[in-house]
């Protein structure tokens, strides 16, 4: 029984050794510890209460900018891929732009699209003088990238062929202007915007301008849904950089003439180096 009550009296002595020596102390580090992070709360609300914008400060508004933010970026973004799909050129030129440049091939090409146009127009009895045709994009040994040459020849083709098809009493003159990358035109480190632009002079009816202005900026699918006259229905949009409408004396009194510059623009892998085989 003695033992017993030894026993007892030595397990509470232990406790009690135990709160003072480890538990006593290690409360006041847990308090020292939280010391500084009370002081930052207090300071958070001195400031919030003295300075000017600290009562529109709204933790849960701030959560709902967040989320309105990151809303609007989501919506950018889809805006982005929107633009891309109308600029896109089909499959066979992309890759063409991606590969070597080959000189050949490519005057093989153009003399293609040469003969092709001049048959259109005979069809529509278009005319359509030599020299709309020497303004196709050429090769120029000064040329950076000539692989890019397929996307402003694409770009000539989906031109003319809408003004051929919309039945334009006469293409005057035809010029491809030098090609240009945009303002900020990296889109990263390996895709860049590139730019065709081409001057070209026509001479028509004004209801037939209307109908070829109106089909320039649609894609060939959006166009021929709407009734628009068109050739190829996987024809980019193209834009109008410049546009001057003049009367004309010649021909029915709606008869026009009309001068504009058209870009055409089309997303690229860059490379260090363009060769030419």
């Amino acid at each position: 029984m003695a033992a017993d009550s030894k026993s007892m009296i030595m397990l509470a002595l232990g406790t009690c050794l135990f709160y003072l020596l480890v538990l006593i102390p290690l409360d006041k580090k847990v308090q020292a510890l939280n010391t500084p992070l009370q002081l930052s709360w207090a300071r958070l609300g001195d400031s919030i209460n003295t300075n000017k914008l600290g009562g529109a400060l709204d933790i849960h508004a701030m959560n709902e900018l967040t989320s309105s933010m990151e809303s609007t970026f989501a919506s950018f973004t889809d805006a982005e891929a929107d633009l891309i799909s109308r600029v896109l050129l089909p499959e066979e030129t992309q890759a063409k732009m991606e590969q070597s440049f080959q000189l050949v091939e490519y005057e093989n090409a153009l003399v293609a699209l040469e003969v092709f146009l001049k048959k259109s127009a005979a069809e529509k009895t278009i005319s359509v003088g030599d020299e709309v045709f020497q303004g196709l994009p050429r090769h120029d040994v000064a040329l950076e990238e000539p692989r890019l040459l397929w996307a402003g020849l694409a770009f000539a083709n989906y031109l003319l062929s809408l003004a051929i098809e919309c039945q334009l009493d006469s293409i005057l003159r035809f010029e491809s202007l030098p090609p240009q990358l945009t303002e900020d035109a990296s889109i990263s480190k390996r895709h860049r915007l590139h730019r065709s632009r081409f001057n070209m002079s026509v001479q028509c009816d004004m209801a037939v301008a209307q109908q070829f202005l109106a089909a320039l900026p649609l894609r060939g699918d959006e166009a021929e849904s709407l009734g628009l006259p068109m050739v190829h229905p996987e024809k980019p949009a193209l834009y109008i950089e410049r546009l001057l409408l003049k009367k004309t004396t010649k021909g029915s009194a709606n008869q026009v003439a009309l001068e504009l510059v058209v870009n055409g623009f089309t997303y690229h892998k860059t490379k260090e180096r363009s060769g030419i085989e």
